[in-house]
């Protein structure tokens, strides 16, 4: 009998930890260019099931507890005509966003970064960007919420950085 119980909690424990796998920086970078089958087939291994679509925004949305990957189609405006995919990780893991935020940075270049102040609410966003791809890092405070939300989107650099130059703000009451 305790070997049995014995097999049950190791066998337990190895499909628990299966569950709560995190992304890394290049796993989401690769996960942007991968098609949606393959995509949607690594997400549900780590544990992500699918919760809805977005049709306006072209979104496939998929959640693992607290944490959201989201995989987008979008059209870039006019500069290229090509269509691209994006990939927005969701979570209120302030470890988990500052560990794929410091693998960020090690590879990539520092854009700006832009700050908004609202009466309810703290809203900070990093920008890098390289050849490629262009990274916003969102850190959201709620100042009446016991939990934060942070957010990291990868899309492509349609026109390069200087395309973002209506994001040229630092404070905004």
């Amino acid at each position: 009998m305790k070997k049995i119980l014995l097999l049950v909690l190791i066998s337990f424990s190895f499909g628990s930890l299966g569950l709560a796998q995190d992304f890394s920086f290049d796993e989401l970078v690769k996960l942007r260019s991968d098609n949606f089958p393959a995509f949607e087939t690594y997400v549900h291994d780590k544990g992500y099931k699918l919760t809805h679509l977005e049709f306006n925004d072209r979104s496939t949305v998929f959640r693992n507890g607290n944490d959201v990957i989201t995989y987008s189609h979008t059209y870039d405006d006019g500069y290229a005509y090509h269509n691209h995919v994006s990939i927005k990780f969701e979570t209120s893991n302030k470890e988990e966003y500052e560990r794929i935020k410091k693998q960020c940075e090690a590879g990539m270049t520092y854009y700006r970064t832009a700050l908004r102040r609202f009466t309810r609410r703290q809203y900070m966003e990093h920008i890098y960007t390289n050849d490629k791809i262009i990274v916003h890092l969102y850190d959201i405070s709620y100042r009446d919420d016991d939990k934060p939300y942070y957010e990291i989107e990868i899309r492509s650099v349609f026109a390069g950085a200087d395309h973002y130059h209506w994001r040229d703000y630092d404070y905004m009451d």
